[in-house]
């Protein structure tokens, strides 16, 4: 069963506090990583433990370049996490894994968000 919008922000919102979400933006990849994948976003190398969703959390989102944001990886038929620091969106280069808005803080301002 594919887990919903909210229950997959619902996790998110374990992993950072909601200060620190009213100032950034929370991409989802729109396809499930498998396990055993190494999966370039960004400058992060992600090794795949199980089926999992990435997430891309935007951490200053008006910065320009490089700047702090992280990446999680979530199980899908499961609890595990895992979250890990990056200093590039997943954006820049083609052919890269495909995301979508799932979430924009209240602080934020709308031309920030990626058009994607």
């Amino acid at each position: 069963m594919r887990e919903s919008d909210q229950g997959i922000f619902e996790r998110v919102s374990t992993v950072f506090d909601d200060a620190t979400l009213s100032n950034a933006i929370v991409y989802l990849s729109r396809e499930i990583a498998h396990a055993g994948a190494r999966v370039h976003a960004g400058d992060a190398l992600i090794d795949i433990p199980w089926e999992a969703r990435i997430v891309f959390v935007d951490l200053e989102p008006q910065a320009n370049w490089g700047h702090r944001c992280a990446y999680i990886i979530l199980q899908c038929e499961g609890n595990g996490c895992i979250r890990k620091d990056a200093q590039m969106p997943p954006f820049l280069k083609p052919g890269g894994m495909p995301f979508r808005l799932l979430s924009k803080g209240a602080e934020v301002p709308e031309w920030t968000v990626a058009t994607l």
